[in-house]
């Protein structure tokens, strides 16, 4: 029997929602410096979400502690969102890791590499079924995939010096 899919309530990413996740990251920059880098706001996951869903034009569960999936693209497949930002300047290193995949399935995640200031620099693609067995290891260790393992499975499809676009994408 196929597994039914149920369609969650999702907004559209608009550009108001984009400036107040923009007040969100001046607020995150400006308590870093007033701890001395020592304390973050840990906002990173739902920046990564907004700024992918924009971009590419997905839909945002409303409800943030869905199960396995973060967002919805105009074919509604479900979309797991994987965020890791940069500590210095440039792209996170491939040797990082990120957050654990939920036991939930999902139709492919995308890989969000912000940089130190929350800009959105690179996205990458993967299905699931090519993650199950890298997902399967690391919870078998209790650790997230690296970022280099996503990549070997994955696909850049976009890039923020313009190689690949949100028209590219859908």
């Amino acid at each position: 029997m196929a597994e039914k899919k149920q369609t969650p309530e999702a907004m559209s990413v608009d550009d108001p929602l984009v400036e107040k996740i923009k007040q969100a990251i001046n607020s995150a920059l400006a308590y870093e410096i007033a701890t001395h880098k020592k304390r973050k706001l840990g906002i990173t996951g739902e920046v990564g979400e907004v700024l992918v869903c924009h971009q590419l034009g997905l839909r945002l569960l409303l409800d943030s502690r869905s199960k396995g999936f973060d967002a919805i693209d105009k074919n509604s497949k479900r979309v797991q969102i994987k965020s890791r930002r940069s500590e210095t300047e440039g792209l996170p290193r491939d040797v990082g890791r990120i957050s654990r995949f939920s036991n939930h399935k999902f139709d492919y995640a995308l890989l969000c590499l912000l940089d130190h200031k929350y800009q959105l620099c690179e996205i990458w693609r993967a299905d699931y079924k090519n993650l199950k067995p890298i997902i399967d290891e690391e919870q078998n260790e209790r650790r997230g995939p690296t970022l280099r393992s996503f990549k070997k499975v994955g696909e850049k499809i976009f890039d923020k010096n313009g190689s690949k676009d949100r028209q590219n994408f859908r």
